[in-house]
């Protein structure tokens, strides 16, 4: 019997206003939607209005309304942003606050990460003498922040404390390819990053507060708790969302195998939740135990159905997949409620403009593409007259047609793809999806009420998994890989995502044969070469450090790696990577680390793990390195494809900043001058010695520390351009204010790594004129 009456198709006006929200967030600066967002809200009244009261209906008018609706959303996310951003009149200094623990805290060594609602700022702490300013002064305090604390006490979700922070505004590296910070801390939203010098436990947990969160606390100590520690990881991602346990080997593993998609709270399984629900609902009342006299059995299997999800999606956050998933689900549940019926497509285009109009910048990531494309590709590969097939033909067809059109976006995003990842997910999804989370959510909601009955079936859960990591090691060990093909350039991906949509098109088009001439420019991308006797110099933004790439016609230099801020996480694998892949480049010819501090060689061994075999020559001996090491003198002098580079000093002094390798790289008339971390003491050894300085280009020697960049130097070297490489807010304070001016002096332009970004140059080009990344690519969250 037909439940439905009739059917919605506004397929139209949601393509037009998701479309507007996403290029309005991506291409407007912050100026012109501030701007527009008055005037865009005046002319959505008047077209409600001549739609609702005008006798004559205009076309022109129901097509202009979801692209105002699309501006006003953008421009009202993005007004919200500029009045509570951190004002920066707070940065480094302390501040007394109070509130509560906003999420689960992770321990990762010494240092534990958590949120914080702060719900009661006070002044700052005042050092002595100082002049009271008084809240007014201090400008917009933050209600949301990210705090680290070095050996914490124990804390935990709901607890009330009283805190001495230190706060800055969010900041990322503003780089090729690197990750978005700002962005991602944006749509949290965390309005200021910092850590913890005080705190003071005021309350305990207070379980009105945050009881979801406190739910999934108790959850991931249960977890931790009992089953072994090579599957605590996978299993909180796979209950809660929470991925902070998985280890860099199992995402290694899962990467490699295709199966990463599984250890992500995704559409997948909250379109299975749904579906136990609905299930749930149709036995219950296949056995009697429901009411159906009052509620007809579809309106109470869509409502539990959807109950399912919604439980679900609270327990393991509300990722873009997730939403996605239920808003379709709750759309496609609409018809026994309410009699009305939506096409596959309105659905996906309604999910579209849901997650667009709840997080307009949802554009920036890279799940978002993932999700929505995946579900295109099902929809359109699907679409059509479904004849007789064999059974195994139908079950392997979805997996088939994400792997194409999913393969060209994950290439471009530096992840291997390996052809046999369909026939791995034709047994990983049915075993995880069907067999592993009902399981775990079944044992999860029985410790609430039997925690003997869930820790054993948590027991087999466990083993579960554990052999489901053992298979794909052992499928790992066969896996042959598409190697990543970054692309900077969206023409290659647009041809090969079309190339794709000819080979999933379930028509017979007869241009399928156009397939692989499509993803060749992809497969075999262009790379550019500076023309001989030309080099593209690139100081990439690495925070509070150096690294430098220099690159000729067939070679490259790598000057300097960057810092190692933790364990598991160096410049090499946040920014150079991603920089050299976007480059095309394949090979390093030669690393000079200017000297041995963390700052300069943090990112050595990372950058060697991935280009193995590299000469590595330094000023200094370097920490945790015993591969060959070629130390640099002044005098040493190499040429490639018509660009000079001459090393003028380094490697003979005690002090490890003073043995800095300084290079000087010249092509054509044009130099830069590469010191390294020299002091003012090498600077004038070096004009004693009557050392040809003079470059149009200079990196600031030491960040710009004051004692560094001497005014005899800088009348050797007269440079006219500048950069300082720093991080942002760093407490050194570098460049300092003394040093600054003198550059003022000489009347050098000046660039900083924390304010520009990543900053590039041709050199012999005939003007060595600097790109700076934020200028070039800015965004409006960036500050």
């Amino acid at each position: 019997m037909e439940n439905t009456r009739y059917t919605i198709k506004p397929a139209a006006g949601l393509l037009i206003l998701s479309l507007t929200i996403g290029l309005a967030s991506w291409l407007l600066n912050l100026c012109a939607l501030l701007l527009i967002s008055l005037p865009a809200l005046g002319l959505s009244v008047w077209v409600l209005f001549s739609i609702l009261f005008s006798n004559s209906s205009s076309r022109l008018r129901w097509w202009l309304l979801p692209v105002i609706m699309g501006v006003l959303i953008s421009s009202f996310y993005a007004a919200h942003f500029f009045i509570t951003r951190f004002d920066d009149r707070l940065q480094g200094k302390d501040l007394d606050i109070q509130g509560y623990i906003a999420s689960l805290p992770v321990v990762n060594g010494a240092v534990t990460r958590f949120d914080f609602d702060i719900d009661r700022p006070l002044p700052e702490q005042k050092e002595p003498g100082q002049k009271e300013s008084g809240q007014n002064e201090s400008g917009q305090s933050p209600k949301k922040v990210r705090l680290n604390w070095y050996e914490a006490p124990v804390v935990k979700v709901g607890e009330r404390w009283r805190m001495t922070v230190r706060l800055r505004q969010p900041h990322s590296f503003a780089s090729p390819g690197a990750f978005d910070y700002e962005v991602w801390l944006l749509r949290q939203p965390i309005q200021a990053t910092g850590y913890v010098r005080s705190g003071a436990l005021l309350s305990g947990s207070v379980l009105s507060k945050y009881p979801v969160h406190q739910i999934r606390a108790e959850l991931r100590e249960w977890l931790v708790n009992t089953v072994s520690p090579e599957s605590v990881g996978v299993l909180a991602a796979l209950l809660l969302g929470d991925k902070s346990a998985v280890t860099a080997q199992q995402w290694r593993l899962f990467n490699e195998t295709g199966t990463t998609h599984l250890m992500v709270i995704s559409g997948l399984h909250i379109g299975l939740m749904a579906w136990l629900g609905f299930s749930f609902a149709a036995l219950m009342g296949k056995a009697g135990a429901l009411p159906l006299r009052r509620l007809p059995l579809p309106v109470i299997k869509a409502f539990v159905g959807m109950l399912f999800a919604l439980c679900y999606a609270l327990l393991a956050g509300f990722s873009i997949p997730v939403q996605r998933t239920l808003v379709m689900t709750l759309a496609a549940l609409l018809a026994p409620l309410f009699g009305i019926r939506a096409s596959p497509l309105t659905l996906w285009l309604l999910a579209l403009a849901a997650v667009l109009t709840i997080d307009p910048l949802a554009v920036t990531s890279q799940g978002f593409w993932y999700s929505f494309i995946a579900v295109a590709a099902l929809l359109f590969g699907m679409a059509g007259r479904q004849s007789v097939q064999d059974w195994r033909v139908k079950a392997f067809k979805p997996q088939w047609l994400v792997f194409l059109i999913l393969t060209p976006l994950l290439l471009v995003n530096g992840q291997p793809v390996s052809p046999f990842s369909p026939l791995v997910n034709l047994i990983a999804i049915p075993f995880i999806g069907i067999g592993v989370v009902p399981l775990l959510l079944f044992s999860a909601l029985l410790q609430f009420l039997l925690p003997d009955v869930a820790s054993f079936i948590l027991f087999g859960v466990d083993a579960l998994v554990t052999g489901f990591q053992w298979s794909l090691q052992w499928v790992f060990d066969f896996m042959v890989l598409i190697p990543p093909r970054q692309s900077a350039h969206w023409p290659p991906i647009i041809l090969a995502m079309a190339g794709m949509l000819l080979l999933i098109s379930p028509g017979a088009l007869r241009l399928r044969w156009l397939s692989p001439v499509l993803l060749l420019p992809l497969l075999f991308p262009g790379q550019y070469l500076p023309p001989t006797g030309q080099a593209e110099v690139t100081v990439l933004d690495v925070g509070q450090g150096l690294s430098i790439l220099i690159k000729t016609h067939r070679h490259l230099l790598v000057y300097d790696t960057g810092d190692r801020f933790s364990e598991h996480l160096s410049a090499a694998e946040s920014v150079i990577f991603p920089a050299l892949a976007l480059s095309g480049v394949t090979r390093i010819d030669r690393i000079m680390i200017s000297h041995g501090d963390k700052d300069h060689s943090g990112g050595l061994l990372p950058l060697l793990s991935r280009y193995d075999g590299v000469p590595v020559v330094s000023g200094t001996e370097l920490p945790h390195y015993n591969g060959k090491l070629t130390r640099c003198k002044a005098g040493d002098h190499w040429q490639w494809d018509g660009v000079d580079f001459q090393v003028i000093s380094g490697g003979v002094y005690r002090r490890s900043n003073d043995a800095s390798c300084v290079l000087k790289i010249t092509a054509g008339s044009e130099s830069i001058l590469l010191p390294g971390d020299i002091s003012g003491r090498i600077e004038r050894h070096l004009l004693d010695q009557g050392a040809d300085l003079k470059a149009n280009v200079l990196v600031a020697a030491h960040h710009g520390s004051r004692f560094s960049s001497s005014p005899e130097f800088l009348a050797s070297v007269q440079p006219e351009a500048v950069i300082f490489s720093s991080g942002f807010a760093n407490r050194f304070g570098h460049p300092t204010a003394e040093t600054v001016k003198r550059f003022q002096k000489i009347g050098a332009r000046i660039y900083n790594t924390a304010s520009d970004g990543s900053l590039s140059l041709i050199l012999g080009s005939g003007e060595p004129a600097i790109s700076a990344y934020r200028k070039k690519h800015a965004r409006y969250w960036w500050r």
